[in-house]
């Protein structure tokens, strides 16, 4: 029913198993060896290990085989494609590949990658556009400095509007640096009202050049918004802040302040004295003569600009009440100042009740109104001066050094509280 098998005996088995073992054997070793000679011809010549031929052989071209020492597959430079007569490559070979060294960022690249950027790198002198655009702000700057000590102040604005708009690398000029900032507000001060005369412009108390109050006003909202713009927080203390700003603000709210009383008081003292007509033989107002007139004027502007001075302490008080700004050593020395300023004009005050229309002393206070106000006007100026005494006292223990009429105020009768 079913076909013999035929079965070879044991040693005929053996030597079968033994020739079949000796065939893959060789087999596997010449596809090995094919491989090897794939890999070895498709290599860069950088990475093997090849002999130059002897003399003899090179000049028998064609006619006999080039020699080359046997390479060793296991050596650990010809696993890592490397020669020998090469040197090693730095760590973290042989634990890792060879990494491929790149140009490292610098410091300025690094920080100014950082959000925010802590610095802006300068552009490459090598730019040709970055230098020619250096060089046109140069000029724009030397433009507008020229203009503003000839007094053209129009031409000046125009070159800054300029200065403004012009771009370096992408970026807008920053008005922080070199003091920028303090330009533009003094262009914004000598800015002309489109409504008021020229021949009113030019001329001032002093003949100089005067300011606007549209100048006053455009200046004060411009370091308003430097304000709202560079604000004072830890990572900016370095830099040019609010804390620059302010001080800044301060003093010009203050010079307007009393530009305009000063100029009110020159307007009192230099007008006309009204002349009668022939047919009218008496005078207007026989009843308040020039003396009296000009003095009521006077107490009115005092009394006007005690009232801005006023605005501008409780500006700087509200300020003060939390840091950085209470210790700020600028600020304290303006609140102390302005506490005298506010002293004196509290005084003026209170004296100018205690005088009759007549001119003479009246010391029975008629009026319980004025007899009021008179005490209010004194207490006042008594602690406006007690104030700022006190904030002297802080700016001269910050490190703020005084002339010798500030110095006679704290050896007086409120310098043991300072």
């Amino acid at each position: 029913m079913f076909a013999p098998v035929h079965r070879p005996a044991r040693p005929q088995a053996l030597l079968f198993a033994k020739q079949e073992r000796t065939e893959r054997t060789e087999r596997k070793r010449k596809r090995d060896e094919d491989e090897d000679e794939d890999v070895s011809s498709s290599s860069d010549d950088s990475l093997q290990l090849k002999l130059s031929p002897p003399p003899e052989a090179s000049a028998a071209k064609g006619k006999s085989k080039i020699y080359q020492h046997a390479v060793n597959k296991k050596d650990p430079y010809h696993i890592a494609g490397l020669s020998r007569e090469d040197d090693l490559p730095p760590a973290p070979f042989p634990h890792a590949p060879i990494k491929l060294v790149k140009n490292l960022p610098s410091t300025d690249e690094e920080l100014a990658t950082l959000n925010p950027p802590l610095h802006v790198p300068k552009p490459a002198v090598q730019d040709h556009t970055s230098s020619l655009k250096r060089r046109h702000i140069e000029n724009l700057t030397a433009l507008l400095h020229v203009c503003m000590l000839r007094g053209n102040w129009d031409r000046a604005s125009r070159a800054w509007g300029l200065l403004l708009r012009t771009e370096m690398g992408g970026r807008g000029m920053d008005v922080r640096t070199e003091g920028r900032w303090g330009i533009g507000a003094e262009l914004l001060m000598r800015r002309r009202d489109v409504s008021q005369d020229s021949r009113d412009y030019h001329e001032s108390v002093e003949g100089d050049v005067s300011f606007t109050d549209e100048g006053f006003k455009l200046a004060r909202q411009y370091y308003e918004r430097l304000i709202l713009q560079y604000p004072s927080t830890p990572s900016t203390r370095h830099n040019v802040n609010a804390q620059v700003f302010y001080p800044a603000l301060f003093n010009i709210w203050i010079y307007s302040v009393q530009h305009r009383s000063k100029q009110r008081r020159h307007q009192i003292t230099a007008a006309p004295e009204p002349e009668n007509s022939p047919t009218d033989p008496e005078p207007s107002n026989p009843e308040l003569d020039p003396t009296e007139a000009e003095a009521a004027g006077i107490r009115v502007s005092r009394k006007q600009e005690l009232h801005e001075a006023v605005s501008i302490a409780r500006r700087m008080d509200e300020l003060m009440v939390s840091p950085p700004y209470d210790s700020s050593p600028e600020l304290l020395r303006l609140r102390g100042m302005i506490g005298l300023w506010l002293a004196d004009l509290y005084v003026f005050q209170a004296s100018s009740h205690r005088t009759s229309p007549e001119g003479s002393r009246d010391h029975d206070f008629e009026d319980r109104s004025e007899r009021l106000e008179a005490q209010f006007s004194g207490e006042q100026a008594e602690r406006e001066r007690r104030k700022g005494l006190e904030m002297l006292g802080k700016a001269r223990r910050a490190g703020v050094e005084f002339t010798g009429s500030i110095k006679d105020l704290f050896k007086g009768k409120h310098g043991d509280d300072v």
